[in-house]
């Protein structure tokens, strides 16, 4: 994660001096430490903010800040560095947004992330969908290429359901656990219903047959 991380704020210090991270579930400090970053000077929020704000406007108006707080950000009428935060970046570090740069998605596609959180965990999901990604692609377009990841199939409604029902005649389920595990299962049997109008309220491949 730490090479993801210093990749993303490499790209964001070519747009601005100072960034601000904000780890609201203080789950990252040990990547913040282990961070190293030319020419970049690493600096907590820790009730320093007027130090702060006088040492990178008036003392080092050139040096580029990386600023860490561990916590959310604080409300704004709290916030004593909110001016300096609005006339540069900020890095947003949970998991999903994470993901998402990983993946060159944009924030439109974060439902779609945080709804199948158990997909993404595994790097070769990940890769596997990255590789099936297209510029055009919408929400819906990239569930049905994860329903193919997970499938080991084409990207296509028959081809992942080909995929299921040959498993099932080999009396096997490892492709159809990891689906489920993954969230995928209702967004497959409303495809199911859109495409073929197959509807039931116990929905399974079997029964499908």
């Amino acid at each position: 994660m730490n090479n993801r991380i210093s990749k993303a704020l490499t790209k964001l210090f070519e747009r601005h001096r100072i960034i601000f991270w904000y780890d609201a579930k203080q789950e990252l400090q040990g990547d913040f430490d282990a961070l190293e970053l030319p020419e970049i000077e690493k600096v907590q929020i820790a009730n320093n903010e007027m130090a702060l704000k006088y040492r990178m406007l008036r003392e080092q108006p050139k040096q580029k800040f990386l600023l860490y707080r561990a916590g959310p950000q604080p409300d704004d009428l709290d916030n004593w560095l909110l001016d300096v935060q609005l006339a540069n970046g900020e890095f947003r570090t949970d998991q999903v947004a994470l993901w998402l740069g990983e993946l060159e998605l944009g924030m439109a596609f974060a439902e779609v992330v945080e709804d199948h959180v158990e997909f993404f965990k595994a790097a070769k999901r990940r890769e596997a969908l990255k590789r099936r990604l297209e510029s055009d692609d919408t929400p819906g377009r990239v569930r049905m290429k994860m329903l193919s990841v997970c499938a080991q199939s084409e990207p296509r409604l028959d081809a992942v359901l080909e995929s299921l029902l040959e498993e099932l005649s080999e009396e096997e389920d490892g492709r159809w656990r990891i689906l489920v595990r993954c969230g995928l299962d209702s967004y497959l049997w409303q495809q199911m219903e859109r495409q073929y109008g197959y509807h039931s309220d116990a929905p399974g491949t079997k029964d499908f047959v």
